[in-house]
């Protein structure tokens, strides 16, 4: 069974699952960046040492991922806002 984490999942949770979610998410999402970050920096060396290689499109086909990651990181923060006002 899959589970999408969709604003309406989210008001489902608590917000110490909230917590913890947005903690693990923020993690992923700052590896992932790093990582593209690192990834295009070797890709574009590599280019300028030996020509042109497929290999420079793979952190840019990657990035719709980042940012997938991060639209879900917003999410929980406006779920999380939304409880702080409701107090």
């Amino acid at each position: 069974m899959k589970v999408e984490f969709t604003k309406d999942n989210f008001s489902q949770m608590t917000t110490e699952d909230l917590m913890k979610k947005k903690k693990s998410v923020s993690f992923v999402t700052g590896l992932l960046a790093g990582a593209l970050i690192a990834l295009f920096i070797i890709t574009i060396f590599q280019t300028v040492n030996k020509g042109f290689t497929s290999l420079l499109f793979l952190p840019i086909v990657s990035l719709p991922i980042l940012f997938m990651v991060y639209g879900q990181v917003r999410s929980i923060n406006k779920e999380l806002e939304s409880r702080k006002s409701d107090l």
